[in-house]
């Protein structure tokens, strides 16, 4: 998957006169990547590629060494991509250019799941249809959002991502690694930049493409992914004298659960998946009243 993402990098189409490194963080104490590493060294020559180490466990702190990276060296901007993902040659042409429109703090983009590669069974096919379609109907509501002038109101996800270093070196603000494995750091860092008054922004036009790995596709998977999700999320309301929004939120999951169900000879794939997920964020939920937290990369798959 990081050669993939790498390969894309390679194919960047980059805007004149500007100065571009890439950054790779390796979430470990020791280095296990240096054959992929250097190769991409030489595609990309004489840009540099700076490959580090983040001892600490957790995607928040990883996220951070890359932050402080770029912050400490001088650098104007960063855009981050997952390493299960791919992204288009214009994609950071298109980030760059939404920011530059309305003078943005920070930028996000879809991410659109790739078609699988390898051949699924039945039940895979089911899943895997069901979450292109609710990731599908995300991006949708999300167009319009922006058509309505209103990007500003989404919430973005650093999986395609741009943020204007100024605004990081001025607020100090960070992921926070307080979360260890449990995830969610970048919609947290996006709330907490909006209370700190960053003008953020979003564009249809900078694409990326995520592999999903057929490990992934059960139900199971995104029943846990979301339980482990709010349970994050309960702690921060908690943490942030909100958690009287809870109430609201098991009610809204509650109706998805039985409107969905409701529907499912109609809507077989999506509702499945809305059900399985929306029950993950109820015990997601009580689980996190219950003092539980989440750990949700303890365990990773993919290759």
């Amino acid at each position: 998957m990081l050669q993939k993402l790498l390969s894309s990098y390679e194919a960047l189409i980059c805007p004149a006169a500007s100065e571009l490194s890439f950054v790779i963080v390796e979430n470990s104490d020791k280095k296990t990547l240096e054959p992929i590493v250097e190769s991409f060294r030489k595609q990309v020559a004489p840009l540099d590629v700076i490959y580090k180490c983040e001892p600490v466990l957790g995607i928040a702190s990883a996220r951070n060494r890359v932050l402080n990276y770029a912050i400490d060296h001088g650098y104007d901007l960063l855009t981050f991509a997952d390493d299960d993902e791919e992204v288009e040659p214009q994609w950071l042409i298109e980030l760059l250019k939404e920011r530059d429109a309305s003078d943005l703090d920070i930028v996000g983009s879809p991410v659109r799941f790739a078609t699988p590669e390898s051949k699924l069974t039945l039940w895979q096919k089911i899943v895997w249809q069901g979450v292109n379609q609710v990731n599908q109907g995300a991006e949708a509501r999300a167009l319009e959002i922006y058509k309505e002038g209103k990007a500003d109101r989404l919430k973005l996800a650093t999986g395609s991502w741009l943020g204007n270093l100024s605004f990081f070196r001025s607020t100090g603000l960070r992921f926070d690694a307080s979360l260890g494995q449990a995830g969610g750091e970048d919609w947290q860092l996006w709330q907490e930049a909006k209370d700190l008054g960053a003008l953020t922004g979003w564009t249809p036009y900078a694409i990326a493409y995520e592999s999903i790995p057929v490990s992934r596709l059960k139900l199971n998977y995104y029943y846990r992914r979301n339980r482990d999700h709010t349970r994050m999320v309960y702690r921060e309301r908690v943490k942030n004298g909100r958690a009287g929004r809870t109430f609201g939120s098991v009610l809204s999951r509650i109706y998805k659960v039985l409107v969905s169900t409701i529907l499912l000879p109609f809507h077989r794939e999506r509702g499945l998946l809305t059900i399985a997920s929306n029950l993950g964020s109820l015990v997601g939920f009580i689980e996190g009243a219950r003092g539980k937290i989440s750990m949700h990369y303890s365990e990773i798959d993919g290759h």
